[in-house]
């Protein structure tokens, strides 16, 4: 479906109230475990998942593959608004993971009342103090990208996250899985990363959202996280939170059922 200036995939399973997924970082497909559970927990939504611009299945600028000009957050939510606009739907449940998270968070700033709910599962938020250490630890995975390794860098990235584990979760997302998280890791690293350094969580923004919020987190997804959750409170003070037992930044694949049951408890009519 053409949105705005690209054409965006995306695939809607259901015929109740409206849930878009943004996806993370390096998987166009990555939510697809989490929206087939949801529709298993909370049948009276309608999961809406799509492909982030220049990414999987969506065109970059004027409906063609990505050229190299830098996307920001800014820009990745208002497709997602002009996705709903497109689908006809005034409002919808927003959930985002890692860097959709913070789309997700973007796209309620901008628009606070189209978002019925917001479910934010560990998005990337750069102003917590966490934020240096964790670019430090992560620095020999963008050394991979930025030497062109990028098979090499998703291997790091997964490794570093669940050293024994990472191929079975990966895998639910369909055989091409890996592949996909190589060419959408690269489009992050040398899209979208570093607009990413420009995004703040702005908290006069964010006086004007009044839907829920649901700050989902994995036990062992580290101090990155955890601020990211203490700054999600800071700006919505009505925020719940969800957490996910024995889960790491991988929540959405280890524990796709977890969560979905988790939303499905916070949001039941």
């Amino acid at each position: 479906m053409r949105v705005d200036d690209t054409d965006i995939q995306f695939d809607v399973t259901g015929d109740g109230e409206p849930m878009l997924l943004i996806h993370g970082s390096n998987l166009a497909d990555g939510l697809r475990p989490l929206a087939s559970a949801l529709r298993r927990h909370a049948p009276w939504l309608t999961p809406v998942r799509y492909h982030r611009r220049g990414m999987g299945g969506s065109t970059g600028r004027d409906g063609k593959p990505w050229q190299g000009e830098p996307v920001s957050v800014e820009r990745h939510a208002a497709d997602a608004l002009a996705l709903l606009d497109a689908l006809g739907l005034p409002s919808a449940h927003i959930v985002g993971y890692s860097y959709g998270g913070t789309v997700a968070i973007e796209a309620a700033l901008a628009a606070p009342g189209r978002v019925r709910s917001l479910i934010l599962v560990e998005p990337t938020l750069r102003e917590v103090p966490a934020a240096s250490l964790f670019m430090q630890e992560i620095a020999p995975v963008m050394d991979r990208y930025g030497a062109g390794d990028m098979a090499g860098a998703v291997t790091a990235s997964l490794t570093a996250l669940d050293a024994e584990h990472w191929r079975e979760p990966l895998a639910t997302i369909g055989p091409d899985a890996f592949d996909q998280a190589v060419r959408d890791g690269e489009f992050f690293y040398r899209a979208e990363r570093p607009s990413l350094e420009d995004w703040t969580f702005s908290a006069q923004r964010a006086a004007a959202v009044r839907a829920p919020v649901l700050s989902v987190l994995g036990t062992r997804s580290g101090a990155f996280f955890e601020e990211g959750r203490e700054l999600i409170h800071q700006r919505f003070p009505h925020c719940a939170d969800a957490d996910i037992p024995g889960a790491n930044h991988l929540l959405y694949l280890q524990a796709p059922e977890t969560i979905a049951g988790e939303v499905a408890r916070f949001l039941r009519p």
